[in-house]
């Protein structure tokens, strides 16, 4: 995707565009997805500076009035995007945006990207290919679920709608991959390094 948004305001505008997304999936919306209302675009950017870690660029708050005319394309091409990869000709139900996944011992309840039907997905909207640290993500949430078993999770896939490339694999092949270990057996280990085993509430 060929933008000129500034390096600074990207990681902003990938949220805005996550939110946006999150927003139209809510409202059932498939793609072909019809423009942002100025409202819309409002919710998604007030959805943002609502999160608990700071949205700020160079001490400013940025607000959907001060978007360049690059920045609202980049935001509805994202959002386009990700409706197409993950909205268009699925089942109702499929879609699940933003789970919560319950905290484990000393880690916190915590918020996921996607999941769709059974795979959970993480949006990484960089300039940039995806990181171990996008795995080890994953790996947290996969067994952060393995204890609550609140959703049928199988495999994990990572997305990046800037640069247009996915990988998906079976959480089973992924924990033999990086561990040697059944997804089981390196869970159960996760859990133990990080609690007692109980569930946090």
């Amino acid at each position: 995707m060929k933008v000129s948004t500034h390096p600074m305001r990207r990681g902003f505008i990938n949220e805005v565009a996550f939110a946006a997304f999150c927003q139209s999936a809510s409202r059932n919306e498939s793609w072909p997805l019809r423009k942002l209302t100025k409202s819309e675009l409002d919710e998604a950017v007030a959805s943002v500076h609502s999160l608990s870690i700071r949205r700020e660029v160079g001490g400013e708050r940025i607000s959907s009035q001060n978007f360049t005319a690059d920045e609202l394309f980049d935001i509805e091409e994202q959002r386009s995007r990700l409706s197409r990869i993950f909205s268009f000709n699925r089942p109702a139900g499929s879609l699940i945006v933003e789970p919560i996944f319950p905290g484990c011992g000393i880690v916190d309840a915590s918020k996921g990207d996607l999941i769709v039907s059974n795979v959970l997905f993480e949006v990484k909207a960089g300039d940039r290919l995806f990181r171990s640290i996008d795995i080890r993500q994953l790996i947290m949430y996969s067994a952060m679920n393995h204890i609550s078993k609140r959703f049928r999770i199988e495999k994990l896939g990572l997305f990046n709608p800037r640069v247009g490339v996915s990988a998906i694999i079976s959480i089973d092949d992924l924990c033999d991959e990086i561990s040697g270990r059944q997804s089981v057996e390196l869970f159960s280990e996760i859990v133990a390094a990080i609690s007692s085993g109980e569930v946090s509430r």
